[in-house]
């Protein structure tokens, strides 16, 4: 309800009948006003001719009286002449005196008004004065009584053709225009796009013009619109079917794009694990082949300084007690000699027995199936004697249930050479070290996790761990062998994978084996072809 009544006082307020109303009442204040300026100074000008009349007859009527009186000397007759002054009623204030102490005044003599000063003779001799005070306010409020009647019938007038004026204006035009105006509204409500039903009237006037050239106008929008609609719809259909066609190629060609971007990231990867697998192992197997040639002569050099050995003692104990002592420490220094030469031999010996385990050709059956948690912890006491004598740590974290059909001796390859270079290199200047080896199954896969606490490996170190003959303990019993050969046996005899991974502190290596050995022969065929 309050709605109606707010949308009926906005149309009210907004009507034209309104404007032209409030304009007219304004014009006729206006000129209302302008009359009645006009009306009142006519009527103050008559009032005030009138009153100059009254004072002039006061003045022609009483001054010989008062002139006579103020000669005699009579107070009384002097009083009763102002007293009958005052009683005209426009005069407040009278008073006659003559040149001595003669003064009788009637009334209160003002202040704040205007004294006439009236001179009295007497038979032509000036013998005093008469002191006039009249209210001009009576001519004020005169002129404003007499102007009233017709300022009021004035205001009647105009407020009258204001009134009708408007009735005026609503019934030729805005009711017409209301009445079209509503029309249209009703149709857009409903949505109806049809020619607005209006009556045009027998006079042919400005608003019947308007009517019909607004219909004529709205047949035409109503006709291009229909044109619109149309074109508008095909161009829809159009639209869908050519959208349609655009997302599915270009889903297509999202899918294709995605495949070649996958194919091609797998293939890079591929060919850098192929370039780095075929690089590392023709590397170990040359390193390998080269340390199976170079161990013939250091056995035959070991026969010779036994030989050597067993000589110098026949030679010793043939001279007996005739070695002088020049000879005698000739002897010695030979004997030293050769006692370094056998320490060396047989620690060549031993490096190119690790040169030949790089091949990892020697690592037991893989057939059967092992517990990987015993094999760990077996491993783990066969290595109490290292651990013994300091105050590192291994810790297992396996189930009981996990198993591998793979060679004991591989895992345990494995797992020593991580721990031995977490021991040499990892814990220097550490002594209480953690190591941590933690087992889980990924599908069919094996998965390791080996983490210590140590000191962790620089920049050059994480790119070349796993490559041959790199050791950071040069010429301090460092062989760089160690990680190259989990490597081989991780990657090319179980046909698994090892990584390193980020780590705060110390260094973590995670390594995925496949748990059957058909799997691993399944990858290997797979490589070749």
């Amino acid at each position: 309800m309050f709605i109606k009544f707010r949308a009926l006082t906005l149309k009210y307020n907004n009507s034209v009948v309104r404007r032209i109303f409030i304009h007219f009442i304004i014009t006729s204040l206006f000129v209302g006003g302008i009359a009645g300026a006009l009306l009142f100074t006519w009527t103050y000008q008559q009032q005030s001719q009138r009153h100059q009349e009254r004072s002039d007859d006061i003045r022609n009527s009483y001054i010989g009286p008062v002139a006579h009186a103020v000669w005699q000397y009579d107070r009384e007759q002097l009083k009763y002449i102002l007293t009958g002054i005052q009683a005209r009623g426009d005069v407040n204030y009278a008073r006659a005196s003559d040149h001595s102490s003669l003064s009788v005044e009637v009334g209160v003599r003002p202040y704040h008004t205007k004294v006439t000063l009236i001179p009295l003779d007497y038979e032509g001799n000036s013998i005093g004065t008469l002191e006039l005070s009249i209210d001009e306010s009576v001519v004020l409020r005169n002129s404003v009584v007499n102007a009233i009647p017709y300022l009021t019938s004035l205001l009647i007038v105009l407020f009258s053709l204001a009134v009708t004026l408007a009735l005026v204006v609503y019934r030729i035009v805005t009711q017409r225009v209301t009445t079209l105006a509503r029309g249209i509204e009703s149709q857009l409500k409903l949505g109806i796009h049809d020619s607005i039903p209006v009556q045009v009237s027998q006079h042919g006037d400005e608003i019947d013009q308007l009517q019909i050239a607004f219909n004529n106008l709205n047949e035409q929008l109503l006709d291009e619109l229909l044109r619109n609609k149309r074109t508008q719809q095909q161009l829809s259909v159009f639209n869908a079917e050519l959208e349609e066609r655009v997302e599915e190629r270009t889903q297509h060609l999202s899918e294709t794009i995605q495949r070649l971007n996958q194919t091609l990231d797998d293939l890079n990867a591929t060919q850098g694990q192929l370039i780095e697998s075929e690089k590392l192992s023709a590397l170990g197997g040359m390193i390998a082949a080269i340390g199976h040639e170079i161990e013939t002569p250091f056995g035959l050099c070991l026969t010779m300084e036994s030989c050597l050995r067993n000589d110098l003692k026949d030679l010793k104990q043939s001279l007996g007690a005739d070695l002088s002592e020049e000879s005698t420490q000739q002897i010695h220094a030979v004997s030293e000699s050769l006692d370094m030469l056998k320490q060396n031999l047989r620690r060549a010996s031993e490096l190119m027995k690790s040169f030949k385990e790089v091949s990892a050709g020697q690592i037991g059956n893989d057939s059967e199936w092992i517990n990987i948690k015993d094999t760990i912890s077996e491993l783990v006491y066969s290595l109490t004697p290292t651990l013994r004598h300091t105050q590192h740590q291994v810790t297992i974290d396996c189930p009981e249930s996990i198993s591998i059909q793979a060679s004991a001796s591989a895992i345990n390859q494995i797992l020593t050479n991580l721990i031995m270079n977490s021991l040499n290199h990892g814990f220097v200047n550490i002594e209480e070290g953690v190591i941590t080896i933690k087992v889980g199954e990924d599908r069919d896969n094996i998965v390791m996790l080996y983490t210590d606490n140590g000191v962790g490996l620089s920049e050059e170190a994480q790119i070349k761990i796993f490559e041959p003959l790199f050791t950071t303990k040069r010429g301090k019993g460092g062989t760089g062998l160690g990680m190259h050969l989990v490597y081989n046996i991780v990657h090319h005899r179980m046909k698994g994978d090892i990584t390193l991974e980020e780590t705060k502190t110390g260094v973590a290596f995670r390594v995925a084996i496949p748990k059957r050995k058909a799997q691993r022969r399944n990858k290997s065929r797979d490589a070749i072809y």
